[in-house]
């Protein structure tokens, strides 16, 4: 009896006492007999729990079953329900028949020696039972434990204050029973957390981000909030303790929309992707090699003058982690997963079709372009939707280590059923060698809405068939159900017929053009792109990734006389329409490897695609992240009680961070400690709704947690202001001062004070605004002393103030702008534009290039600080089409006056630099062109506008400068 006692004890929380236990028996309802055997399945403890709440002055008692159950050698008990003791809770009590009596060799013991009779246990819950169920029935022997068992629960059901017609919803209580909300909890929710997966793109959100709406004035579900935070803090505690290493498994994606042909290619570049890049780079439309003098990365012709600006990164490296992988023999794919769509394109086909005819060839045509290799890799299972067909291929020598492979369809063609357009998709479960943990991987293999006007459709498609691609669930038994943790690692679609939104002739002769690098020109593309402002304006596709394209659109291709200079149909304009899109979760890592397409299959209108990943997997002990799942739970399970809270202490109530500067980080620190007797749970809330919870300038980590009693965390915050930022508060009142809430859910707030006396800086403004400011922008004290349109300056005087000393500049002035200056240097001379104070140095005397290069770069961080280009980004299709000098000058007049004046100063000071600099300097015009096009002609990001080629815009400064 003591043991089982303690092993109930060991359940409950420190306000919750056992009364009285009772172990028994679980017998069906309509035996009328005593049991044969005890068999440890059967077995069960009942046990009265009291639970006082001191506040309240009340008692309320609960019956819990609990079962005893044995785990890697290791008995444990588990509450398998929880009865609460009000309304019609009843005992029904009856003597059962005796077996018949074994008479046998030797002495009959006296009737009044024998053991007792059993008696059975009848338990009806409080909120009744159904029509068609029975009320559970349990077999004992001890009568004393009966007793004392039934008398507790009599008292119990006496001092019940709930109304016997009321039905209380335990899962939702707030008053009566809501401390037993914990255990129901955790009944359900560490074992049930990944029988079905997660939605990734949920799991992917921050943590705060799925929080209740809660504000200082408007709580919000603090119950829902712990829950989401436990969760969370016990999956990451458990998989970290039980995690021993990782391992590596490469993934191999393809995509290819066969446009209902049947192979008549070798697919090898495509399946295998060996030697894929070289054969692209081969058979694509080449462009010729552009000398490499992005501003940015100016190789061996310019240095970086920019590299101030990676100031906030991390000169310090980690040491990568060791990682093995599954397969360390060989470096071939252990998983390639085909993708097909437009199988079939026959009238027939779209009403389901059954047939295997075209995926037996496409299979065949797969493992012969395998060659020599195909004998090691063998399908693992295959789908087919009419015209989509998707097919997973593993390495023979892994095939043991996938497991619960599924696979399904559903169709969104015509009617939204058809199978002409739709999805299949396959799921499997993959345990690496020698683990017992195991990760999902799913694959989907897309063919979304058809035609540039209907990204509507596209999107919807999307939606639909997140909701109807269902995986056929297999529910574990009672005593394996604990066992299956598996969490997805990579979810990953393909072909999903997106467009640019971009005309038709524009985007053939940017593909065409020469001025720029493929990659860069690809990158300006697909700011057009609608899968890309699908994703960016959360329509479709939110929490995907997908590897930079470095290849030309994969559709529409034609032959003859239909197709343009690189092969493009002249009736369909060329787009990017199969894609290869991932979404990993946060308990992985993936590292794309490749992302190519092959112009050289040219069977179909479409190009196939293929992209490689290598997946990094824990490697998992299951038991004994089970094990510490269970433990994890239990230290966190009554987070929801209502135990005597002191609630969280803070070591420091206000924080200040003194003068704020421009691009100079400030951290403080604060000490959170636990001083409850159990855990809990914090989160920071804004003070109203409709306002953030911590001003822009200022970063909190972490913004959400669980504390064990005695606990501490340490709270890091981070002033910074950014050049965005700097915008905002160049224009608002100096003082910072605001107010944080740190609430202790289903506990008390606290508040945290934070002040800091921002600098304001001329960087970040527009040319406008730095022309309204009557002195320097330190000076400035309300929006009433800005000048107006009449007395406005011409320009900014902080540009001309370094227009002016670089002029005067005795020193070398070659490798001005070429050369990246002094950090600190930097800072002084910024220091002197916003206050108006004097240089400290004299130009005409400085022999000193390192401070020249100093003044260069900050004329170039402040140009590139501005929030709009010099000259608006739809202007720049205008600039293509100048011929001469006069032109340019005359493409100045639709430019704001101050951007104007802005120019002018700054080319005819390149334009001086050019003339005067020494012999041995050769291509100076070009140089400082391919520094100062990026940004006096930056590209803006919401421009309707199509971009312009780098090479086009260094050609229009040229007019100027050389």
């Amino acid at each position: 009896m003591s043991s089982a006692l303690d092993d109930v004890r060991e359940l409950l929380r420190s306000t919750d006492e056992v009364k009285a236990i009772l172990e028994v028996t679980s017998i069906p309802s309509s035996s009328d007999s005593e049991p044969t055997g005890e068999e440890i399945a059967n077995r069960r403890i009942l046990a009265v729990v009291s639970h006082k709440d001191d506040w309240d002055l009340i008692e309320e008692g609960c019956v819990f079953v609990c079962k005893p159950r044995s785990t890697s050698n290791v008995k444990e008990v588990e509450i398998q329900r929880v009865l609460p003791i009000y309304g019609n809770f009843a005992i029904v009590m009856s003597q059962m028949r005796r077996n018949t009596l074994e008479l046998g060799k030797g002495s009959v013991k006296a009737p009044s020696e024998s053991s007792r009779s059993g008696f059975s246990i009848s338990i009806t819950p409080a909120e009744g039972l159904q029509s068609n169920l029975q009320p559970a029935v349990f077999f004992t022997r001890n009568v004393q434990s009966l007793r004392e068992f039934v008398a507790e629960c009599k008292r119990m059901r006496e001092i019940s204050d709930v109304e016997s017609n009321v039905y209380i919803n335990l899962a939702q209580s707030t008053t009566h029973f809501s401390w037993l909300r914990p255990y129901i909890l955790k009944q359900i929710s560490p074992a049930l957390l990944a029988i079905i997966p997660p939605d990734l793109r949920q799991v992917n959100k921050p943590t705060m981000e799925r929080l209740s709406t809660s504000s200082a004035g408007q709580p919000g579900d603090d119950h829902a909030d712990i829950r989401t935070v436990r969760d969370e803090w016990v999956r990451a505690q458990a998989r970290r303790t039980s995690t021993t290493g990782k391992r590596s498994i490469k993934l191999r994606l393809g995509t290819f929309n066969v446009n209902g042909k049947l192979p008549s290619q070798d697919l090898a570049s495509w399946v295998q992707g060996t030697q894929a890049e070289s054969q692209a780079a081969a058979a694509v439309p080449v462009l010729p090699p552009v000398k490499n003098m992005s501003p940015l990365s100016l190789g061996e012709i310019v240095r970086n003058p920019f590299d101030l600006l990676k100031r906030g990164q991390s000169s310090s490296h980690r040491q990568p982690q060791t990682i093995d992988p599954v397969d360390p023999e060989d470096a071939d794919p252990d998983v390639i997963v085909l993708g097909f769509q437009e199988l079939d394109l026959s009238t027939e086909a779209l009403i389901y079709s059954l047939g295997t005819a075209r995926e037996d060839a496409w299979c065949r045509a797969v493992f012969a372009s395998l060659g020599e290799k195909a004998e090691k890799y063998e399908k693992l299972v295959s789908r087919q939707l009419v015209g989509m067909l998707i097919v997973v291929i593993v390495k023979k020598s892994l095939k043991g280590c996938f497991t619960d492979i599924k696979a399904t369809s559903a169709g969104a063609g015509i009617l939204g059923v058809m199978g002409n357009k739709g999805a299949t998709a396959v799921r499997v479960t993959f345990t690496p060698p020698g683990a017992s943990g195991s990760t999902v991987l799913t694959f989907v293999n897309a063919h979304l809405a058809a035609f540039d006007e209907m990204v509507d459709k596209r999107n919807q498609d999307f939606h639909d068939l997140s909701k109807r691609l269902t995986f056929e669930v297999t529910w574990p038994s009672e005593e394996d159900q604990e066992l299956d943790y598996s969490l997805p690692t990579l979810s990953a679609y393909e072909n999903l017929n997106y467009r640019v939104d971009i005309p038709d002739l524009d985007m053939r002769r940017i593909l065409r053009e020469e001025g720029w690098d493929a990659s860069d020109k690809f990158e300006s593309l697909l700011r057009y792109d609608q899968l890309v402002k699908a994703q960016k304006h959360e329509k479709a596709f939110v929490g995907f990734r997908e590897s930079a394209i470095s290849h030309f659109p994969t559709y529409r291709f034609s032959s003859g006389l239909g197709m343009d200079v690189l092969g493009y149909d002249l009736k369909r304009k060329p787009a990017w329409t199969d894609r290869i899109l991932y979404i990993p979760s946060p308990t992985c890592r993936v590292e794309p490897l490749a992302y190519v397409a092959y112009p050289q299959i040219t069977m179909s209108d479409h190009r196939p695609v293929a992209a490689d990943f290598r997946v990094d997997v824990d490697f998992l002990d299951r038991e004994e992240y089970v094990s510490s799942l269970k433990l994890r739970y239990r230290e966190v399970d009554h987070l929801e009680g209502t135990q005597e809270r002191r609630g969280l202490q803070i070591d420091n109530a206000y924080l200040d961070f003194g003068t704020l500067q421009y691009q100079v980080p400030q951290v403080r620190t604060v000490q959170v400690t636990n001083a409850s007797k159990g855990p809990c749970a914090f989160r920071f809330i804004p003070v109203q709704n409709d306002s953030p919870i911590h001003p822009e300038w200022l970063s909190i980590e972490p913004l959400t947690g669980v504390l064990l009693p005695e606990e501490r965390v340490e709270l890091t915050l981070t002033a910074y202001v950014s050049n965005s930022i700097a915008t905002t508060l160049n224009r608002q009142p100096n003082d910072l001062s605001g107010t944080l809430i740190l609430h202790t859910l289903l506990g008390k707030d606290h508040f945290i004070s934070v002040s800091a006396e921002y600098e304001r800086t001329c960087f970040g403004n527009s040319l406008a605004y730095l022309t309204k400011l009557p002195g320097p922008i330190r000076s400035f004290k309300a929006s009433t002393d800005l000048l107006d349109e009449k007395h406005r300056k011409n320009a900014p005087t902080e540009i001309h103030r370094l227009v002016n000393w670089l002029m005067t500049n005795t020193a070398s002035t070659g490798q001005v702008f070429l050369e990246p200056g002094d950090e600190a240097t930097i800072g002084k001379i910024r220091g002197c534009l916003d206050t108006g104070d004097d240089f400290p140095w004299n130009p005409e005397q400085n022999k000193d290039a390192q401070i020249a290069f100093s003044f260069g770069s900050t004329l170039l961080l402040l140009l590139d600080s501005l929030p709009d280009p010099v000259i608006p980004g739809i202007l720049h299709p205008k600039c293509v089409e100048m011929t001469n000098r006069d032109e340019a000058f005359e493409l100045l007049d639709a430019v704001h006056p101050a951007a104007v004046n802005v120019w002018v100063s700054v080319t005819a000071f390149l334009h001086f630099i050019s003339k005067s600099v020494e012999d041995d300097v050769e291509d100076q015009p070009a140089k400082l062109a391919a520094v100062f096009a990026p940004i006096l002609l930056r590209d803006d990001q919401t421009s309707l506008a199509p971009p312009i080629s780098p090479a086009k815009k260094e050609e229009f400064l040229l007019y100027f400068i050389s």
